[in-house]
């Protein structure tokens, strides 16, 4: 099994049966079909800043285009973005 392609599917790399994350960016200790040890491949806080700069670059381009085209009030992009942004 390609490690390439059985981590781009979410699978151990090692064998390819098990599930590579327990949770959305958490990997998993062990793989439970060979009980490989996944901990070493910890990769800190890499994907939770790459998921927060995505995030955050789609809510302030919303954010911005909606200024530019509607120019509505402060309170309007209180109550629409600042949800989005905590989400």
């Amino acid at each position: 099994m390609n490690p390439l392609l059985a981590g781009l599917a979410g699978r151990c790399p090692n064998c390819g049966e098990g599930a590579l994350f327990r949770g959305f960016l958490t990997v998993a200790d062990r793989c439970e079909a060979c009980n490989y040890d996944l901990s070493r491949a910890d990769s800190g806080d890499g994907p939770a800043v790459f998921v927060m700069l995505i995030g955050g670059f789609i809510v302030a381009f919303a954010a911005l285009f909606t200024e530019i085209a509607y120019r509505p009030p402060v309170w309007v992009h209180l109550v629409v973005f600042l949800p989005l942004t905590v989400v």
